[in-house]
């Protein structure tokens, strides 16, 4: 960033100038011969020093053209050299100003940006003088050295500042008033944007809200489904313990089966062998009684 830009932004940021404006040089620039839309600015009364490359020679003017075309957001400014007059075939020379001088002219450039851009009012008694440099000019100006002059920089100082605008006051300010109606439409137009890019994010809000609600019900079901199997699994695993609990019943009955005699399993269980022993033996009992009973009655 060179020391104009610099010093530029911080005028620009100072003096509240809306909007990025840009800042460069260009040495092609030419008075009165502007595009569509950009405007001009001309200061040919600034304080500057030059030394000569050649021989070394330096020398102050008080007269050096600095140019300016603005156009919205861009800034392009072209100095205006001058050349050594001690010379037989000098070059041109660039000029060096001193700081305060460079503030002014860019306190001045901001004012008339302001003025044509923003339609904030301008007084002439506002611009600053900037042919203070702490330096005396070196005899009258050379016009046959000065570059602006060669281009006629002078005489087209009070030429109009852009020829598409009108020569008439009603001109003036019929351009002035297209391009409030310009900035207008600019700012709808933004406002616009503004607005559409607000809707955009709701909708997407809402798109994301109901992908939520989607996914909500999704994990609802998915619980469930994982509940209901939880279930099946518990039933399951009761129906298994049950068949577990009765598979040793049914194992002892066979047990007991096996271990019954073939009488016990053909008579349904009943132990017809011991009574019918228990049965005799009363029988002999009873024989023997009454075979002693007689026995005594006869004798």
């Amino acid at each position: 960033m060179t020391t104009w830009q610099r010093i530029f932004a911080e005028k620009a940021a100072r003096m509240k100038l809306m909007d990025p404006w840009v800042f460069e040089e260009d040495n092609s620039l030419q008075v009165h011969s502007l595009e569509p839309g950009w405007k001009e600015f001309l200061q040919n009364h600034v304080a500057g020093r030059f030394q000569c490359s050649q021989c070394l020679y330096r020398w102050s003017s008080a007269k050096v053209h600095i140019l300016f075309h603005m156009c919205y957001g861009m800034v392009r400014m072209r100095i205006f050299r001058q050349a050594c007059r001690q010379c037989h075939d000098p070059q041109l020379e660039e000029p060096i100003f001193s700081l305060e001088n460079i503030e002014r002219l860019l306190h001045n450039l901001v004012l008339k940006i302001l003025e044509d851009f923003y339609n904030v009012p301008m007084q002439s008694a506002d611009l600053l003088e900037v042919v203070v440099d702490g330096c005396h000019a070196s005899g009258p100006h050379d016009r046959t050295r000065c570059e602006g002059c060669r281009l006629g920089v002078c005489s087209k100082s009070r030429a109009p500042v852009e020829p598409s605008a009108g020569k008439t006051k009603g001109g003036v300010n019929k351009a002035q008033k297209t391009k409030m109606d310009v900035d207008k439409a600019q700012k709808t137009k933004r406002d616009v944007d503004g607005a559409w890019n607000i809707k955009i994010d709701v909708d997407n809000a809402w798109k994301t809200q109901t992908d939520v609600y989607k996914a909500q019900k999704t994990k609802r079901d998915v619980d469930k489904a994982w509940k209901t199997k939880r279930d099946v699994d518990k039933a399951w695993k009761t129906k298994v313990g049950v068949h577990k609990a009765w598979k040793p019943r049914e194992d002892m009955e066979k047990a007991v089966l096996i271990t019954r005699s073939p009488e016990q399993v053909v008579g349904g269980g009943f132990p017809w062998k011991r009574c019918c022993c228990l049965g005799l033996s009363i029988l002999c009992v009873l024989a023997v009684l009454i075979f002693a009973l007689l026995y005594s009655l006869l004798k």
